[in-house]
């Protein structure tokens, strides 16, 4: 594993009492260069002392608000499979819960062990009261938290990771089971799968688990270069590696601890020569001084090295112009940016943090980065990431490709070396493959 050091270790008392989590727990301790002994065993009556005492739900602060050295705290943890009844009784005595909302409340949750190991997003949901273009799907989780800095990131107190993997993948074959729909899935949005690894183990069990599965394929999600443990697997195709690539400015100044652009892509070169797929997620673009040239300097170094899959790309969104200039060093915008988002806000308010960068200067970018790709690439499929319809119909021309039909990085039914436009769309927004 990379260099991790996390401030305060714990376990959670139902971990530390199960045999197979307590191993993979003295692995991932090894790979941290600490003894067992600096780990603290903690109850559920516990834990909300816990948690408040150490400031875990603040989780509403950017890491670029964050001023501490080292890295999070960690809680080894574990699921529990709780019954409907037994799910009832736990909400009814965690007054917690009602403190809490969104991430908040999921880490209270995951902190719990309660059993949150995927989550479902509802493509109508997405369309029509967020104005989010995107399909219907669901992602896969056993950890809650992050290690790595960027300094626009939410997850940068406590990382909680679920130790019970054997038992997780049985409960991932039921969702496949249940959804047939969903080909392919990503794992993991809420920290970064690569980072404990080989020592935690888990993406060599869903590598070789999914490569026995005939048509369902695994999404790997990351900011991370450690996959030297990846490249002998017996992977059979069925697992996409995906990074979200930044520019160099942005990976070394901004994203706080990942490896740098250069060092993902060396990390994509090596898993593409190792068979596996690669994808790349441009998120969130970063209108750093500049940003047009870093950006066309990093798709040629980009497309230099590999064959990407598919791109994609979405902006950097922030609640107010006050936090953006909280979050980040100001020299490194041009200072018309920061006076255009001044304007903007004034004008308006930020309605929609998702989207908080006018239409217009979102629109200029990405029309920027789709005339650099289909330069470079001019058969790579770009797509929009979590988008709304009128950049959508505006950039559709352009992207060879629109919002009922795209392919993308980690849509449920994007299996690997589909070409533009390859989707078709249903009503709840559960796309399937069009006829060849």
């Amino acid at each position: 594993m990379k260099p991790f050091r996390p401030r305060d270790l714990f376990a959670t008392s139902w971990a530390w009492e199960d045999e197979r989590c307590r191993r993979r727990m003295e692995r991932l301790m090894a790979g941290f260069g600490r003894p067992m002994a600096d780990v603290r065993v903690v109850s559920e009556s516990e834990l909300p002392d816990l948690i408040r005492r150490k400031g875990w739900l603040d989780v509403w602060k950017r890491q670029g608000y964050n001023r501490f050295d080292g890295d999070p705290d960690l809680v080894f943890n574990k699921f529990r499979w709780f019954s409907d009844a037994e799910k009832k009784a736990w909400r009814e005595r965690t007054p917690m819960l009602q403190e809490c909302r969104d991430f908040a409340h999921s880490l209270v949750c995951a902190l719990n062990g309660y059993p949150t190991f995927h989550h479902y997003e509802d493509g109508n949901h997405k369309r029509h009261r967020r104005d989010t273009t995107c399909w219907a799907l669901h992602d896969l989780h056993t950890g809650w938290g992050c290690f790595h800095k960027c300094q626009y990131c939410q997850r940068g107190q406590v990382s909680t990771i679920m130790l019970d993997v054997e038992e997780w993948l049985a409960h991932v074959d039921q969702l496949l089971a249940d959804n047939p729909w969903q080909k392919a899935i990503r794992f993991d949005v809420e920290t970064d799968c690569l980072i404990l690894e080989p020592e935690y183990g888990i993406c060599r069990d869903l590598v070789e688990h999914f490569a026995r599965l005939d048509d369902r394929y695994l999404i790997l999600f990351s900011k991370s270069d450690n996959v030297d443990f990846l490249l002998n697997l017996e992977h059979r195709g069925h697992t996409i590696m995906l990074w979200t690539l930044s520019t160099p400015t942005v990976s070394r100044r901004i994203e706080i601890d990942t490896a740098t652009t250069e060092e993902r892509i060396e990390a994509a070169r090596k898993c593409q020569a190792a068979g596996y797929p690669v994808r790349f997620k441009f998120k969130p673009i970063v209108p750093v001084m500049n940003w047009r040239q870093e950006a066309t300097a990093m798709l040629e170094m980009l497309f230099a090295a590999v064959k990407p899959d598919n791109l994609s790309m979405e902006m950097l969104f922030f609640r107010s112009v006050d936090e953006l200039k909280s979050m980040f060093d100001q020299e490194l915008f041009d200072p018309e940016f920061i006076r255009l988002m001044e304007r903007h806000e004034a004008e308006q308010g930020v309605p929609d943090e998702y989207k908080s960068i006018p239409e217009a200067f979102r629109i200029a970018v990405y029309e920027h980065y789709a005339a650099e790709a289909k330069r470079l690439s001019p058969g790579t499929p770009l797509s929009l990431c979590a988008e709304g319809a009128v950049v959508w119909e505006r950039l559709a021309p352009q992207l060879g490709q629109g919002p009922d039909d795209f392919v993308c990085n980690c849509g449920p039914a994007c299996i690997p070396h589909l070409k533009p436009r390859s989707m078709v769309n249903t009503s709840d927004y559960k796309p399937t493959i069009a006829p060849q």
